[in-house]
């Protein structure tokens, strides 16, 4: 099926063609390993793992190589602190940050560079720019010369005469131009960790090591690129301006970004006091509601966080993995269901086309909570072995594109209960209660014993309980 995303290199949706039909180059900005990742970096995460997903699930094999940054001045300056060697605190902050991965069901990347290892690559980027004349060398210290790459600006859409310098900051005296950015930055003697080159020890600046490591495992020109939009300017226009001026090619065809994350309407900030990391957030709740929230709006639309997402993020799993499990046990029968047979079809196709269409999750999931409510209907009577697998059909779609369901249902809609207690801040040793209620007043509805659930609805209020009676006979449920 023919995808399409949007690039931002030309802002507008372009139908998605790898320059080898049987590979795809994906490079995605990995983390700055200096602590525990928070929930904005678990966005962008998400967000290329959908891509990874939804390109394989098309049939593409793709190459997605994912970096660590471990050499920063934060993990400098932190490592210093501790008292331990900066490769050792970055290297225990990756195992961390893999931890955190793994727990929000992301597949792994084909291939995790960092910059420490990629060094001898960086190195011979910077002489390569230096060589074309885009590099220039003061006092131990290389920068690009920005003025000299004259599509600079070509995807942040910045003109470089409109930039100010010195506002914020005092411009650096050593710079040809105010623009001007650094490929290699001299050793400083308490910080620990440096790297013998043809201008001394040192270590590189921030943007070149993308370059170098998109180049090592990918080639000089790749299929596609993703990050946050915070990194759209300096960092990927950086990127762009050393790669093509050091190969002489294009270096990259398709430029993707997600939006911000946002506490009720401000973005994330440490200054805020905000910042809620992806391991505190899962050992409340779990893997599956994080991910969910973070892929509930489109990766290009801001997302605001509140109570509320997690609250309906957990309505909507606890929706698809009871359906799920009701999938897997439905006996089927010999009976006409031809018509319900090509709506199920009909929406597989559509699922698809919306996956297909910039990945847009939210609209196929809206789709496939029709398939599920008409199921959740049609199962009460008599259906179709063709029916039943149609609509597995649409389970495994959705699970291998998105990640949103998860193989192990009865796993899940566990989490969901420790969840629920952990948003209401509820106490209660009366779990086992609860679900077995639950459970009862599922089977008197089933059988039209009214009566029977309204007494038990009565008692679930009693206990704290709220249940919620859906449209497609489901029923969610919370503590107060």
């Amino acid at each position: 099926m023919e995808i399409k995303v949007f690039n931002n290199l030309t802002r507008q949706k372009e139908i998605f063609k790898p320059i080898d039909p049987n590979l795809v180059k994906f490079y995605s900005c990995g983390p700055t390993t200096y602590n525990f990742l928070h929930v904005g970096n678990a966005r962008a995460a998400v967000v290329a793992d959908l891509f990874h997903r939804c390109l394989k699930s098309f049939g593409y094999n793709v190459k997605f190589v994912r970096n660590f940054t471990d050499v920063d001045d934060k993990i400098l300056e932190t490592a210093k602190t501790r008292g331990i060697h900066p490769k050792e605190h970055a290297d225990e902050f990756i195992k961390e940050c893999l931890k955190d991965y793994e727990c929000l069901g992301m597949l792994p990347a084909t291939v995790t560079p960092t910059v420490s290892e990629s060094m001898p690559e960086i190195i011979s980027m910077i002489e390569d720019l230096i060589k074309n004349g885009y590099g220039y060398v003061v006092n131990g210290e290389v920068y690009y010369n920005v003025p000299k790459f004259k599509d600079y600006g070509k995807l942040s859409k910045v003109v470089l005469e409109s930039l100010q310098h010195g506002i914020r900051v005092d411009v650096d005296g050593q710079k040809m131009h105010p623009s001007d950015f650094v490929l290699w930055k001299p050793a400083k003697p308490e910080e620990g960790w440096s790297w013998d080159s043809p201008w001394g020890k040192g270590r590189p600046g921030w943007h070149i090591e993308c370059s170098a490591m998109a180049k090592k495992h990918l080639g000089k020109t790749i299929d596609l690129h993703h990050g946050g939009v915070d990194l759209l300017f300096p960092h990927h226009e950086n990127e762009i301006a050393q790669s093509e001026a050091a190969n002489g090619c294009p270096f990259c065809h398709n430029w993707a970004h997600n939006e911000f994350l946002n506490f009720g309407s401000e973005k994330m900030s440490k200054s805020l006091g905000n910042v809620v990391t992806i391991r505190k957030f899962t050992e409340s709740f779990s893997g599956a509601i994080l991910r969910h929230i973070l892929l509930s709006v489109h990766y290009r639309s801001k997302l605001d966080w509140t109570d509320d997402s997690i609250t309906k993020a957990i309505g909507e799993i606890e929706r698809i993995h009871d359906c799920a499990l009701l999938v897997g046990s439905a006996i089927a029968k010999t009976c006409d269901d031809k018509f319900e047979v090509e709506n199920v079809k009909k929406s597989f196709i559509q699922m698809q086309e919306e996956i297909a269409n910039d990945f847009n999750v939210p609209a196929a999931m809206g789709i496939f909570f029709q398939v599920i409510k008409e199921f959740n209907r049609l199962v009460k009577g008599e259906i179709s072995n063709e029916y039943i697998n149609e609509v597995k059909k649409c389970f495994h779609f959705m699970r291998d594109a998105t990640g949103l369901i998860h193989d192990n249902a009865q796993e899940v809609l566990g989490e969901l209960n420790t969840a629920r207690k952990h948003l209401s801040g509820t106490s209660s040793d009366n779990d086992q209660e609860v679900l077995a209620l639950l459970d009862e007043r599922k089977s008197a509805r089933a059988t039209k014993n009214f009566s029977r659930s309204d007494e038990i609805r009565s008692r679930l209020n009693e206990l704290g309980v709220i249940v919620k009676d859906n449209p497609d006979g489901t029923a969610t449920w919370s503590y107060k």
